[in-house]
């Protein structure tokens, strides 16, 4: 069993915590956030020396729980639930553990625009220019009518026929970092709009500062190998920029070049 100390020593190891320097967030309902540190899920994956011992400690806290599949929101979490699916695999004995992983899906929505033939211009979905002209007589009264599709969100959807394994089974989730557990939630409904049962959520790191529990999930129970509360500012209010100037943001990591992009800078 690997004590805090030792979970420590492996992100550190692999320089996947970083303290003391200037990040952007991903974007919450409530906006964009920066702070000073970052946990660089990323940089865990290539040393599977290190991912083995840390999936191996999250399949050892679930290996009484009753499950048969573990399932990881694509892209670094599918690494995860191989991982953690093999060692559940082992001390189950009686029950082969399957690992298989849940696609992100975009969510469109039929929407209308009508123009005036006079003019005027619109992107929809952010790459189809459409514009209104006068008619070849120059009437301006006239309307084009545009019906196009417009990217709402997104969700997570579990295919490629691996429904047939969820259905009716009971499902681990895992993912590397909970920032908002947006992501976990999206898996959740997945699993159970594909006839499956969530017995559980393991995690490499919350990083929410106890914001996200298994409440929050709708789960059973919520394991995560490190718990850490990072500080994040609104944008507005970020105390990194005002003393060090925004542009003094991380473009390598986090979301520091579309905040750049965004802002003019």
């Amino acid at each position: 069993m690997l004590t805090q100390q030792a979970i420590l020593d492996i992100f550190s190891k692999a320089n996947a915590i970083i303290t003391d320097d200037h990040f952007v967030y991903a974007k919450k309902e409530t906006g964009w956030f920066h702070g000073s540190d970052y946990v660089n899920k990323d940089a865990i994956y290539p040393y599977t020396r290190f991912v083995k011992y840390l999936c191996a400690e999250i399949a050892n806290h679930f290996r009484h729980v009753e499950l048969k599949i573990v399932v990881g929101p694509t892209v670094g979490a599918v690494i995860l639930s191989q991982w953690t699916a093999f060692w559940l695999d082992k001390r189950h004995f009686q029950t082969e553990v399957l690992s298989i992983y849940a696609d992100e899906e975009d969510i469109f929505e039929q929407r209308e625009v009508v123009l005036n033939s006079g003019g005027g211009e619109f992107l929809a979905n952010g790459f189809v220019k459409i514009r209104g002209e006068p008619d070849f007589l120059g009437h301006f009264g006239s309307q084009i009518e545009v019906m196009f599709p417009a990217k709402t969100g997104t969700r997570r959807v579990i295919k490629r026929g691996y429904d047939k394994y969820v259905k009716g089974a009971k499902c681990l989730i895992l993912d590397d970092i909970i920032n908002s557990g947006i992501t976990v939630s999206k898996t959740r409904d997945a699993v159970i709009q594909a006839g499956g049962e969530v017995v559980g959520v393991g995690a490499l790191c919350n990083r929410s500062g106890g914001k996200v529990t298994a409440e929050t999930l709708r789960v059973p129970e919520l394991f995560s190998l490190l718990d850490i509360n990072m500080m994040m500012y609104p944008e507005d209010e970020c105390p990194i920029c005002k003393e060090r100037g925004p542009k003094s943001v991380r473009t390598d990591l986090g979301y520091g070049q579309e905040f750049l992009a965004r802002t003019g800078l």
